[in-house]
Protein backbone atom coordinates (compact mmCIF):
# COMPACT_ATOMS: atom_id res chain seq x y z
CA UNK A 1 0.00 0.00 0.00
CA UNK A 2 1.29 3.47 -0.96
CA UNK A 3 -0.30 6.65 0.37
CA UNK A 4 -0.28 9.96 -1.50
CA UNK A 5 -0.20 13.69 -0.87
CA UNK A 6 -1.15 15.78 -3.92
CA UNK A 7 -0.42 19.45 -4.56
CA UNK A 8 -1.84 20.60 -7.89
CA UNK A 9 -2.08 23.82 -9.85
CA UNK A 10 0.79 25.65 -8.12
CA UNK A 11 1.22 28.61 -10.48
CA UNK A 12 4.44 30.63 -10.31
CA UNK A 13 6.11 33.18 -12.59
CA UNK A 14 9.44 31.92 -13.86
CA UNK A 15 12.07 32.67 -16.51
CA UNK A 16 12.72 29.28 -18.07
CA UNK A 17 13.17 28.56 -21.77
CA UNK A 18 15.72 28.37 -24.54
CA UNK A 19 14.86 31.79 -25.98
CA UNK A 20 16.29 35.04 -24.65
CA UNK A 21 12.85 36.68 -24.44
CA UNK A 22 11.61 33.83 -22.22
CA UNK A 23 14.38 34.44 -19.74
CA UNK A 24 13.87 38.20 -19.99
CA UNK A 25 10.08 38.50 -19.82
CA UNK A 26 9.13 35.33 -17.96
CA UNK A 27 5.85 33.42 -18.03
CA UNK A 28 3.62 31.36 -15.77
CA UNK A 29 4.52 27.76 -14.96
CA UNK A 30 2.06 25.36 -13.35
CA UNK A 31 3.35 22.59 -11.08
CA UNK A 32 1.58 19.43 -9.92
CA UNK A 33 3.28 17.09 -7.44
CA UNK A 34 2.31 13.72 -6.02
CA UNK A 35 4.23 12.57 -2.94
CA UNK A 36 4.04 8.85 -2.23
CA UNK A 37 4.97 7.09 0.99
CA UNK A 38 3.64 5.66 4.24
CA UNK A 39 1.19 8.01 5.99
CA UNK A 40 0.14 5.57 8.72
CA UNK A 41 2.10 7.41 11.42
CA UNK A 42 0.57 10.89 10.89
CA UNK A 43 -2.82 9.24 10.45
CA UNK A 44 -2.39 7.78 13.94
CA UNK A 45 -0.75 10.74 15.69
CA UNK A 46 -2.54 13.68 14.00
CA UNK A 47 0.77 15.55 14.35
CA UNK A 48 2.10 17.83 11.61
CA UNK A 49 5.65 16.93 12.64
CA UNK A 50 5.04 13.38 11.38
CA UNK A 51 4.08 14.35 7.83
CA UNK A 52 4.93 16.77 5.02
CA UNK A 53 4.04 20.41 5.62
CA UNK A 54 2.66 21.06 2.15
CA UNK A 55 2.50 24.79 2.79
CA UNK A 56 6.25 24.87 3.43
CA UNK A 57 6.81 22.54 0.47
CA UNK A 58 4.82 24.87 -1.80
CA UNK A 59 7.01 27.79 -0.67
CA UNK A 60 10.16 25.83 -1.52
CA UNK A 61 8.87 24.75 -4.93
CA UNK A 62 7.76 28.29 -5.74
CA UNK A 63 11.23 29.57 -4.88
CA UNK A 64 12.78 27.07 -7.30
CA UNK A 65 10.41 28.03 -10.13
CA UNK A 66 10.97 31.74 -9.52
CA UNK A 67 14.72 31.31 -9.12
CA UNK A 68 17.54 30.03 -11.32
CA UNK A 69 16.48 29.98 -15.01
CA UNK A 70 16.60 26.65 -16.85
CA UNK A 71 16.53 26.14 -20.59
CA UNK A 72 14.32 23.07 -20.30
CA UNK A 73 11.30 22.35 -18.15
CA UNK A 74 12.72 18.83 -17.88
CA UNK A 75 15.57 20.31 -15.84
CA UNK A 76 13.16 22.39 -13.79
CA UNK A 77 11.03 19.32 -13.08
CA UNK A 78 14.13 17.42 -11.98
CA UNK A 79 15.10 20.18 -9.54
CA UNK A 80 11.59 20.19 -8.09
CA UNK A 81 11.62 16.40 -7.74
CA UNK A 82 14.94 16.51 -5.89
CA UNK A 83 13.42 18.89 -3.35
CA UNK A 84 10.34 16.69 -2.91
CA UNK A 85 12.44 13.59 -2.25
CA UNK A 86 13.62 15.20 0.97
CA UNK A 87 10.04 14.72 2.20
CA UNK A 88 8.92 11.42 0.68
CA UNK A 89 10.07 8.10 -0.73
CA UNK A 90 8.66 8.57 -4.23
CA UNK A 91 7.53 11.64 -6.17
CA UNK A 92 5.87 12.50 -9.45
CA UNK A 93 6.30 16.09 -10.67
CA UNK A 94 4.53 17.63 -13.66
CA UNK A 95 5.59 21.06 -14.93
CA UNK A 96 3.17 22.75 -17.33
CA UNK A 97 4.11 25.59 -19.65
CA UNK A 98 0.78 26.86 -21.02
CA UNK A 99 2.35 29.95 -22.66
CA UNK A 100 5.13 28.08 -24.43
CA UNK A 101 6.27 29.74 -27.70
CA UNK A 102 4.62 27.27 -30.08
CA UNK A 103 3.44 28.56 -33.47
CA UNK A 104 0.23 26.53 -33.42
CA UNK A 105 -2.93 26.40 -31.35
CA UNK A 106 -2.43 24.13 -28.35
CA UNK A 107 -3.92 23.54 -24.94
CA UNK A 108 -0.84 22.81 -22.86
CA UNK A 109 2.67 21.43 -22.89
CA UNK A 110 3.92 19.49 -19.90
CA UNK A 111 6.76 17.31 -18.68
CA UNK A 112 6.32 14.67 -15.97
CA UNK A 113 9.24 13.11 -14.10
CA UNK A 114 9.13 10.33 -11.53
CA UNK A 115 11.85 9.82 -8.98
CA UNK A 116 12.37 7.34 -6.16
CA UNK A 117 14.63 7.83 -3.17
CA UNK A 118 16.91 4.96 -2.29
CA UNK A 119 15.03 3.08 0.46
CA UNK A 120 16.18 3.44 4.04
CA UNK A 121 17.75 0.29 5.44
CA UNK A 122 16.48 -0.77 8.84
CA UNK A 123 17.74 -3.45 11.19
CA UNK A 124 15.07 -4.85 13.48
CA UNK A 125 14.90 -7.29 16.37
CA UNK A 126 11.70 -9.33 16.32
CA UNK A 127 10.73 -11.55 19.26
CA UNK A 128 8.66 -14.65 18.53
CA UNK A 129 6.48 -16.62 20.92
CA UNK A 130 3.91 -19.43 20.78
CA UNK A 131 2.34 -21.89 23.20
CA UNK A 132 -0.44 -23.61 21.24
CA UNK A 133 -0.11 -26.50 18.82
CA UNK A 134 3.36 -27.37 17.54
CA UNK A 135 4.95 -24.22 18.94
CA UNK A 136 8.49 -24.96 17.71
CA UNK A 137 7.32 -25.53 14.14
CA UNK A 138 5.16 -22.41 14.32
CA UNK A 139 8.14 -20.25 15.31
CA UNK A 140 10.33 -21.71 12.59
CA UNK A 141 7.57 -21.22 10.01
CA UNK A 142 7.12 -17.62 11.12
CA UNK A 143 10.83 -16.88 10.74
CA UNK A 144 10.70 -18.45 7.29
CA UNK A 145 7.65 -16.34 6.39
CA UNK A 146 9.52 -13.18 7.36
CA UNK A 147 12.42 -14.17 5.13
CA UNK A 148 10.04 -14.86 2.23
CA UNK A 149 8.93 -11.24 2.16
CA UNK A 150 10.65 -9.47 -0.76
CA UNK A 151 11.70 -6.53 1.44
CA UNK A 152 12.83 -8.49 4.52
CA UNK A 153 15.98 -10.55 4.99
CA UNK A 154 16.41 -12.62 8.14
CA UNK A 155 20.05 -12.17 9.15
CA UNK A 156 20.29 -14.55 12.09
CA UNK A 157 18.03 -16.44 14.48
CA UNK A 158 18.40 -17.38 18.13
CA UNK A 159 18.01 -20.63 19.93
CA UNK A 160 14.47 -21.48 20.99
CA UNK A 161 13.72 -21.16 24.72
CA UNK A 162 10.95 -22.74 26.77
CA UNK A 163 9.57 -20.14 29.17
CA UNK A 164 7.03 -20.02 31.97
CA UNK A 165 4.04 -17.77 31.09
CA UNK A 166 3.70 -14.41 32.81
CA UNK A 167 0.46 -12.71 33.78
CA UNK A 168 -1.02 -15.36 36.09
CA UNK A 169 -3.18 -17.13 33.48
CA UNK A 170 -3.15 -20.95 33.53
CA UNK A 171 -1.75 -22.00 30.15
CA UNK A 172 1.02 -24.11 28.55
CA UNK A 173 4.65 -23.02 28.62
CA UNK A 174 5.78 -20.79 25.78
CA UNK A 175 8.42 -21.36 23.16
CA UNK A 176 10.28 -18.09 22.52
CA UNK A 177 12.97 -16.98 20.10
CA UNK A 178 14.29 -13.88 18.34
CA UNK A 179 15.45 -12.98 14.86
CA UNK A 180 17.35 -10.02 13.49
CA UNK A 181 16.13 -8.81 10.12
CA UNK A 182 17.26 -6.24 7.59
CA UNK A 183 14.40 -4.52 5.80
CA UNK A 184 13.48 -1.53 3.68
CA UNK A 185 9.99 -1.47 5.18
CA UNK A 186 9.34 1.48 7.48
CA UNK A 187 8.34 0.60 11.06
CA UNK A 188 4.57 0.58 10.71
CA UNK A 189 4.68 -1.48 7.54
CA UNK A 190 7.02 -3.98 9.19
CA UNK A 191 4.57 -4.24 12.09
CA UNK A 192 1.74 -4.87 9.62
CA UNK A 193 3.72 -7.70 8.03
CA UNK A 194 4.32 -9.26 11.46
CA UNK A 195 0.63 -9.03 12.29
CA UNK A 196 -0.24 -10.53 8.92
CA UNK A 197 1.96 -13.54 9.67
CA UNK A 198 0.23 -13.87 13.06
CA UNK A 199 -3.16 -13.88 11.33
CA UNK A 200 -1.91 -16.49 8.87
CA UNK A 201 -1.03 -18.70 11.84
CA UNK A 202 -4.53 -18.37 13.27
CA UNK A 203 -3.72 -15.72 15.89
CA UNK A 204 -6.63 -14.04 17.65
CA UNK A 205 -6.44 -11.29 20.29
CA UNK A 206 -8.88 -12.47 22.95
CA UNK A 207 -7.08 -12.40 26.31
CA UNK A 208 -4.10 -10.24 27.20
CA UNK A 209 -1.20 -12.45 28.34
CA UNK A 210 -3.31 -15.43 27.30
CA UNK A 211 -2.32 -18.39 25.12
CA UNK A 212 -1.71 -17.78 21.46
CA UNK A 213 -0.72 -19.66 18.34
CA UNK A 214 1.87 -17.01 17.46
CA UNK A 215 3.13 -13.68 18.77
CA UNK A 216 5.57 -11.49 16.83
CA UNK A 217 6.87 -8.48 18.79
CA UNK A 218 8.79 -5.69 17.09
CA UNK A 219 11.25 -5.07 19.92
CA UNK A 220 14.01 -2.81 18.60
CA UNK A 221 14.77 -0.92 15.40
CA UNK A 222 17.81 0.93 14.10
CA UNK A 223 17.86 3.21 11.08
CA UNK A 224 20.92 1.56 9.55
CA UNK A 225 21.96 -2.06 9.26
CA UNK A 226 25.29 -2.96 10.80
CA UNK A 227 27.18 -6.11 11.67
CA UNK A 228 25.31 -8.26 14.14
CA UNK A 229 28.13 -9.28 16.45
CA UNK A 230 30.77 -6.57 16.24
CA UNK A 231 28.45 -3.56 16.48
CA UNK A 232 26.02 -4.82 19.08
CA UNK A 233 25.34 -1.51 20.79
CA UNK A 234 23.72 0.71 18.17
CA UNK A 235 24.63 4.40 18.25
CA UNK A 236 21.86 6.30 20.08
CA UNK A 237 21.20 8.42 16.99
CA UNK A 238 20.44 5.28 14.96
CA UNK A 239 17.95 3.81 17.43
CA UNK A 240 14.36 4.46 16.41
CA UNK A 241 12.07 5.72 19.16
CA UNK A 242 8.33 5.86 18.51
CA UNK A 243 5.33 6.33 20.77
CA UNK A 244 1.99 6.51 18.99
CA UNK A 245 -1.35 4.67 19.27
CA UNK A 246 -0.15 2.03 16.80
CA UNK A 247 3.45 1.28 17.78
CA UNK A 248 5.89 1.93 20.61
CA UNK A 249 9.63 1.45 20.04
CA UNK A 250 11.73 0.22 21.68
CA UNK A 251 9.25 -2.23 23.18
CA UNK A 252 8.49 -0.66 26.58
CA UNK A 253 8.75 -3.90 28.58
CA UNK A 254 11.47 -5.74 26.67
CA UNK A 255 14.10 -4.89 29.29
CA UNK A 256 12.07 -6.60 32.03
CA UNK A 257 11.08 -9.84 30.27
CA UNK A 258 13.49 -12.77 30.29
CA UNK A 259 11.52 -14.48 27.53
CA UNK A 260 12.51 -11.56 25.28
CA UNK A 261 15.99 -10.90 26.69
CA UNK A 262 17.34 -14.46 26.61
CA UNK A 263 16.84 -15.07 22.86
CA UNK A 264 17.87 -11.51 22.01
CA UNK A 265 21.04 -11.88 24.09
CA UNK A 266 21.95 -14.92 21.98
CA UNK A 267 22.29 -12.53 19.05
CA UNK A 268 23.46 -9.24 20.59
CA UNK A 269 24.66 -9.82 24.17
CA UNK A 270 26.20 -6.36 24.43
CA UNK A 271 23.23 -4.46 23.03
CA UNK A 272 21.64 -1.89 25.34
CA UNK A 273 18.04 -1.95 26.50
CA UNK A 274 15.89 0.36 28.63
CA UNK A 275 15.13 -1.01 32.10
CA UNK A 276 13.65 0.47 35.29
CA UNK A 277 17.28 0.91 36.41
CA UNK A 278 18.31 2.76 33.24
CA UNK A 279 20.12 1.56 30.10
CA UNK A 280 21.76 -1.84 30.58
CA UNK A 281 23.40 -4.53 28.51
CA UNK A 282 21.06 -7.36 27.63
CA UNK A 283 22.97 -9.86 29.77
CA UNK A 284 22.75 -7.54 32.78
CA UNK A 285 19.04 -6.91 32.26
CA UNK A 286 18.46 -10.66 31.90
CA UNK A 287 20.13 -11.33 35.24
CA UNK A 288 17.71 -8.90 36.92
CA UNK A 289 14.53 -10.10 35.17
CA UNK A 290 11.89 -11.49 37.55
CA UNK A 291 11.09 -14.39 35.22
CA UNK A 292 14.72 -15.39 34.51
CA UNK A 293 14.43 -18.65 36.46
CA UNK A 294 11.58 -19.78 34.20
CA UNK A 295 13.63 -19.67 30.98
CA UNK A 296 15.32 -22.80 29.63
CA UNK A 297 17.16 -23.20 26.34
CA UNK A 298 15.44 -25.86 24.20
CA UNK A 299 18.37 -26.34 21.84
CA UNK A 300 16.73 -25.90 18.44
CA UNK A 301 17.40 -22.84 16.28
CA UNK A 302 14.45 -20.77 15.11
CA UNK A 303 16.02 -20.07 11.72
CA UNK A 304 19.05 -20.98 9.66
CA UNK A 305 20.07 -19.98 6.16
CA UNK A 306 19.32 -23.52 5.01
CA UNK A 307 15.80 -23.52 6.45
CA UNK A 308 13.09 -24.75 4.10
CA UNK A 309 10.20 -24.90 6.56
CA UNK A 310 6.52 -24.51 5.79
CA UNK A 311 5.30 -21.07 4.77
CA UNK A 312 2.76 -19.32 6.98
CA UNK A 313 1.06 -17.64 4.00
CA UNK A 314 -2.73 -18.02 3.78
CA UNK A 315 -3.84 -20.38 1.03
CA UNK A 316 -3.27 -18.86 -2.39
CA UNK A 317 -1.28 -15.90 -1.08
CA UNK A 318 1.90 -14.73 -2.77
CA UNK A 319 5.07 -13.41 -1.17
CA UNK A 320 4.00 -9.76 -1.29
CA UNK A 321 0.53 -10.63 0.05
CA UNK A 322 1.97 -11.12 3.53
CA UNK A 323 1.98 -7.35 3.95
CA UNK A 324 -1.74 -7.09 3.22
CA UNK A 325 -3.01 -9.14 6.19
CA UNK A 326 -2.53 -6.45 8.85
CA UNK A 327 -4.23 -6.48 12.25
CA UNK A 328 -5.61 -3.08 13.28
CA UNK A 329 -5.05 -3.67 16.99
CA UNK A 330 -2.56 -1.21 18.55
CA UNK A 331 0.75 -2.75 19.50
CA UNK A 332 3.81 -1.94 21.54
CA UNK A 333 5.69 -4.07 19.08
CA UNK A 334 3.46 -6.87 20.40
CA UNK A 335 1.46 -7.51 23.55
CA UNK A 336 2.69 -10.46 25.61
CA UNK A 337 3.54 -8.53 28.75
Amino acid sequence: MTDEIRLTGLTIRGHHGVFDFEKRDGQDFVVDVVLRGDLSRPAATDDLADTTDYGALADDLAAIVAGKPYDLIEALAGALADRCLAACAEVEVTVRKPQAPIAHAFTDVAVTVRRTRAPTQWRAVIALGANLGDALATLQDAAHALDLHPRIDVVVGSSVYVTVPVGGIDQPDFHNAAVIVDTTLPPHQLLAVCQGIEVGAGRTRDVRWGPRTLDLDLVHLCAAAGAVHDQDAAPPAAEVRLADPVLTLPHPRAGERAFVLAPWADLQPDALVDTPRGRERLTTALAHADDADGVQRAGALVWTAEQTGRSMQPAGAGRADLAEHGDPAPAAGGDRG
